[in-house]
């Protein structure tokens, strides 16, 4: 599955970047994300969340692990996360791009996902729900971003 697209945020890139990155900003902003936070891992740091869906079938809450790799501030990172559950499991790779517009930032990303399980049976479904939740995720980020300091 891959989704991809770009949203202009009036947010600076400096800014738009860190955001990216903090937990509190990313629960804000993520729908039905009651939690999240830094866990150290063997794997290094990771950003935890807890997300609890509302695609029918799917109810959750799952702990969904985010791992920065290629990380080069402010333009770009590669997100990185493995989920398994007993619904199935997501191999996802993320690459964002943040470009300064104006006073603003453009976020660009690339999402490709690899679903196994009853989760893959469920695409038809999924992808127009995460297509909803990242418009959401936008408006909020927007938001959330330009209130930390």
């Amino acid at each position: 599955m891959e989704i991809s697209g770009s949203q202009k945020i009036n947010v600076p890139q400096d800014k738009a970047f860190q955001a990216l990155l903090n937990p509190e900003v990313l629960k804000n902003s993520f729908p039905n994300c009651p939690e999240a936070g830094y866990e150290d891992t063997p794997a290094g740091r990771l950003i935890k969340l807890v997300i609890t869906p509302t695609v029918p079938g799917f109810k959750g809450p799952y702990n969904i692990y985010l791992e920065p790799k290629e990380v080069t501030a402010p333009t770009h990172m590669v997100i990185y996360t493995e989920p398994t559950s007993g619904v199935g499991s997501v191999k996802a790779t993320c690459n964002v791009d943040l470009a300064a517009d104006g006073a603003g930032t453009t976020i660009t990303y690339s999402a490709n996902a690899e679903l196994t399980g009853a989760i893959a049976a469920a695409q038809l479904l999924i992808k127009p729900a995460l297509q909803g939740a990242l418009k959401h995720f936008f408006s909020n980020f927007e938001k959330q971003a330009n209130a930390i300091a």
